[in-house]
């Protein structure tokens, strides 16, 4: 059997994780003020927003630990392993997960996903999909690599103070002045794009950003009273046949992108 392991960054709620039922998700670690969280389901981390606001907070891949037990529990009932997480460029969980493997032994693939959050999700379900139509282990792997390139996020902030903080901004050219917000690209690493002074043209120039090719979307948005209606308004015209699927990100990424960031994760069609 083919179990996959994933990291928290992936956002699924308590019940996509059963009814996927071959997934383990190792939590993310964030500290709000001193005190120290596990990232848990998406429908288990309460109402962290108002925690997280105004506070000193910082975020830690996994305890080398949880992959341990994840992967030795694992490996104790006879499976293989197909580990998925966030992109390595962001943070330790890559490596941390690599050394776990080398601990437990077994048949354990790690994959550096080189994203995070709802690109995550997209490819974690296809490696759900992928096991469940009985695919090879090994081509498995190897079509899970392939298809990382077809998966891109593009996103924007309200501030950047967040990603300052976190050490995830290395430019001094994006913006968040007067009426100026910056757009980025996720592609391993936070990439940035332009400023784009209105609100409309912002929404129009991260569309650009989404291939007409795409066969799945998520919107994903920073907090409840994030409004992210007219974007997919816009969406559902340019990508009439795509579902548009809604996340609301968990405390980790609210961390880093901070309230009202907003943004979309796509996959595009094997061509």
């Amino acid at each position: 059997m083919i179990a996959i392991v994933t990291d928290s960054s992936v956002g699924y709620s308590t019940a996509e994780i059963a009814d996927r039922g071959i997934v383990s998700v190792v939590p993310l670690n964030y500290n709000v003020g001193g005190k120290n969280f596990e990232e848990k389901a998406s429908d288990k981390n309460g109402n962290f927003m108002p925690l997280i606001r105004g506070v000193p907070c910082k975020t830690a891949q996994p305890a080398l630990n949880s992959f341990i037990q994840t992967f030795s529990s694992l490996v104790a009932k006879g499976c293989d392993i197909i580990c998925i997480v966030l992109s390595s460029s962001l943070s330790g969980t890559y490596s941390s997960a690599k050394f776990a493997a080398g601990q437990v032994g077994g048949n354990i693939r790690v994959i550096d996903s080189r994203t995070i959050g709802a690109g995550m999700h997209l490819l974690v379900d296809e490696a759900v999909n992928l096991v469940k139509a009985g695919v090879a282990f090994d081509r498995a792997v190897e079509m899970l690599e392939a298809l990382k390139s077809k998966i891109g996020v593009v996103f924007s902030v309200e501030t950047l103070e967040n990603l300052i903080a976190g050490g995830r901004l290395n430019t001094a050219k994006a913006k968040t002045t007067l009426n100026n917000r910056p757009v980025f690209e996720l592609k391993a690493k936070i990439l940035f794009k332009c400023n784009v002074r209105g609100a409309r043209e912002r929404l129009e120039e991260m569309i650009a950003c989404i291939p007409e090719n795409t066969r799945r979307i998520i919107v994903c948005r920073c907090g409840d009273g994030t409004d992210v209606s007219a974007l997919t308004e816009l969406l559902k015209a340019r990508h009439p046949n795509v579902y548009i699927h809604q996340r609301v990100l968990g405390p980790v990424l609210s961390i880093h992108v901070g309230d009202g960031a907003f943004g979309v994760a796509y996959v595009t069609k094997n061509q």
